[in-house]
């Protein structure tokens, strides 16, 4: 019985140990390399859950002379994409933090840390600009694997709600789900769906080349 309960208590302590490092653990801000490279597949599901976003397909974020430049991959062919102050660029540069628009991944942060934000954008083919309000919950820490490998990440939750007009009606809203990696310094895999209309956005890292 002495030793059952000696049992139980070692067992309880390393339970409670494991959970104080996760809740002491914190994502800092990443150091990029010169040559660091990601790629990224996107696909869609149920038609267009966001005109912020980029189409499916895969997307290469490579860091070099000190900024994150974006190409779309079409089998051996790159076409590099203009970063702009709005839109899905934003978006694609959100993946490793660089995003000048979005403040999803706010560094340094831990397992419960919850933060909030607003933007404006206008998305595309639209004549009125749509005011954005955000919040994001570090909900916990997940073993993630994608075709880059095994990765220990920080799950995050972004809510977002976006109205237009003077009087700013709500219009709609969308629920992301994060992984972040530490080791990658990007999301690893990420899943979004828009309120009301079931589409969704599925997007998940394929290839991570570090720089030398």
């Amino acid at each position: 019985m002495r030793k059952r309960i000696v049992f139980s208590a070692f067992a309880f302590a390393i339970v409670w140990s494991t959970a104080v490092v996760f809740a002491q653990d914190q994502a800092t801000a990443p150091s990029f390399k010169e040559g660091d490279t990601w790629q990224f597949n996107i696909v869609r599901k149920g038609g267009i859950a966001s005109s912020t976003e980029f189409n499916e397909g895969i997307y290469e974020l490579s860091f070099t002379q000190g900024k994150v430049k974006l190409f779309e991959v079409s089998g051996n062919q790159k076409n590099e994409i203009e970063v702009k102050p709005d839109g899905p660029t934003q978006s694609l540069l959100t993946l490793v933090g660089k995003s000048e628009q979005s403040a999803t991944l706010k560094f340094p942060f831990s397992v419960g840390q919850k933060w909030t934000y607003d933007y404006v954008t206008r998305p595309a083919g639209q004549i009125r600009d749509q005011n954005r309000s955000v919040e994001v919950n570090v909900a916990g820490v997940e073993q993630i694997t994608t075709p880059a490998g095994s990765f220990k990440a920080y799950k995050l939750v972004r809510t977002e709600s976006w109205s237009a007009g003077k009087r700013g009606n709500r219009q709609g809203g969308q629920m992301v789900t994060y992984f972040y990696s530490r080791e990658t310094r990007s999301i690893v895999k990420l899943s979004s769906e828009s309120e009301g209309s079931g589409a969704s956005i599925e997007t998940e890292l394929i290839k991570f080349t570090p720089g030398p």
